[in-house]
């Protein structure tokens, strides 16, 4: 008996395999001969996929004749997904999902009731060409192969070979705005801020399918995010959205949202990002938001809801901001995609109200949908247009100790050399700022204009009054300027210019901002701007 039990053990996982691996009879109903080797004649191709899917995509699948002539009555399509060992339990053999086979037209074909995951002729007519539809299995599924048989009749028939097989496996790319690789070992003395811009593209002319006909409805909700720590949740794929992301996704409203970032403000997130959301006629204007990282809170998520929809935005979750040699992201623009927030199931932009009952997890929206009223119909995901971009810029960073730095300057003085070094690198990183007054010799001090608080700041957080306002900066264009100007202030202790660059400042003896007044009281401001064109010949001959 114990013999026995040994060879069944052996034995077990070959026969799971065996039955994983056995595949249906395919048979044309009626034949008693073999099949012959696929000639040539006839072929299987999936439009939009050379030998690899996205997940869950939805697919055509063609099966289709190549020489002119040929004919088939008969046919069967099937989806096979890989086998692998169950991690819990090496003896046992799981089996990965093939992802689905549908029928498109129930006149020429229908789902198979010999073979699971297969879908067959509906009549014995004729024909040269058939489409089903394949949606892709979800991420993590692996290769999955799809085979076919063609019956020209009773007696002649092929399955299988290169033309009737076809082996797909998952393709690894993903869009832009999907959440890249945490860095949970970021080590960045130095603190950042960061200047976010979106640009919408979402118009008539990019998605023009079922794209509203009014064109003073489409618009952008605001721009919201934070900046925030590792163990901070404002959205991401999989979880279920808040109340804040339902009102922004569904009603472009970002109050909640706001509120929802205020209540974790030094309690997992840092910044809130705000920036004004865009209508008719100034959709493809960007907007302009600021915020602060530093080694804690090193990510960034932000959304922007669109109108009309049932419950998509566009945004990023969770994106890292803190490289793995320990600098910071320099600039990255991201393209943007609709996510579903899980709340309405409406399938187009103007669909009616219909609350999703048990809410759903956020999602990306269905892109290359078999349903005819959404604007993705049959649409692959890598030839959907963006619905914006999303571009993230360092404006400048600003020095700070290491914890280990700080206690061992606590315990000796510095030396001139460490002193040099620390002072050369704050000045390559703040000269830049526009606006910034910075002295014609470093001896002269008193050069610098006096300091004069703002009396509109706050007891608690007072600052310095707004500089001018720089330059407009951007193309010229019919001897006119359009773009951007910026301005700054600073924060102030002890009546002291907090990270206003003075070279006859120590760096180590910096005053620190109380991080109430670093998240509540902005020190960098941007706007659009319009001026005549600066004539380059003039402007030299008066310098």
């Amino acid at each position: 008996m114990p013999e026995l039990t040994i060879w069944y053990l052996f034995l077990l996982p070959l026969l799971l395999q065996e039955g994983f691996s056995y595949r249906c009879e395919r048979r044309p109903y009626g034949s008693l001969t073999q099949p012959s080797a696929p000639d040539g004649r006839f072929k299987m191709v999936v439009e939009g996929a050379d030998d690899s899917y996205m997940p869950d995509q939805l697919y055509i699948v063609k099966l289709t004749e190549t020489d002119g002539e040929s004919r088939f009555i008969g046919f069967m399509i099937s989806a096979e997904g890989d086998i692998k060992q169950d991690p819990k339990n090496p003896r046992k053999i799981i089996a990965l999902s093939p992802g689905d086979l549908r029928p498109q037209n129930l006149f020429t074909a229908k789902f198979s009731d010999r073979c699971l995951n297969s879908v067959e002729h509906a009549s014995a007519t004729p024909k040269s060409i058939v489409e089903v539809y394949w949606q892709a299995p979800s991420s993590g599924n692996g290769c999955v192969t799809l085979r076919a048989m063609v019956a020209e009749n009773e007696e002649e028939w092929y399955e299988d070979g290169a033309p009737l097989s076809l082996k797909l496996c998952e393709d690894m790319r993903q869009p832009d705005d999907v959440t890249p690789q945490l860095n949970y070992e970021c080590d960045i003395c130095d603190e950042a801020k960061y200047e976010l811009s979106f640009t919408g593209i979402w118009s008539r002319n990019t998605h023009p399918r079922l794209y509203p006909e009014n064109d003073w409805i489409p618009k952008y909700s605001d721009l919201v995010g934070a900046s925030h720590a590792l163990d901070y949740f404002l959205w991401a794929p999989g979880s279920l959205a808040t109340d804040g992301i339902k009102e922004m996704a569904e009603y472009t409203n970002t109050s909640k949202l706001e509120l929802e970032i205020r209540q974790k403000i030094g309690d997992g997130a840092r910044t809130l990002i705000k920036g004004k959301g865009h209508g008719y006629r100034k959709m493809n204007n960007p907007t302009y938001a600021f915020f602060r990282a530093d080694k804690t809170n090193h990510l960034v998520t932000a959304a922007i809801g669109i109108h009309p929809s049932p419950d998509w935005f566009l945004g990023v979750s969770r994106f890292e901001l803190c490289q793995k040699d320990n600098s910071w992201l320099p600039e990255r623009e991201l393209n943007l995609y609709p996510w579903d927030a899980g709340t309405d199931s409406g399938v187009s932009y103007e669909s009616g109200n219909f609350p999703t009952f048990p809410q759903d997890s956020i999602s990306r929206v269905q892109t290359s949908s078999y349903d005819k009223n959404s604007p993705f119909y049959e649409m692959d995901m890598k030839d959907l247009h963006p619905f914006g971009k999303l571009h993230i810029k360092l404006i400048k960073t600003y020095q700070k100790l290491c914890e280990s730095e700080e206690n061992k300057e606590n315990q000796t003085e510095p030396s001139t050399d460490e002193t040099t070094t620390t002072t050369s690198t704050t000045v390559t990183d703040e000269t830049e700022e526009p606006g910034e007054e910075r002295p014609s010799e470093p001896d002269e001090p008193s050069s610098e204009a006096p300091l004069v608080t703002d009396p509109e700041s706050s007891e608690d957080c007072p600052m310095t009054q707004w500089m001018d306002w720089g330059p407009c900066e951007g193309s010229c264009e019919g001897s006119r300027v359009v773009g951007y100007k910026a301005r700054e202030r600073f924060h102030l202790v002890d009546g002291v210019a907090v990270e206003k660059y003075d070279p006859n400042v120590d760096p180590s003896t910096r005053k620190e901002v109380p991080r109430f007044c670093k998240n509540h009281y902005e020190d960098f401001e941007r706007r659009e701007c319009e001026d005549d064109c600066i004539d380059l010949k003039e402007s030299n001959e008066v310098r």
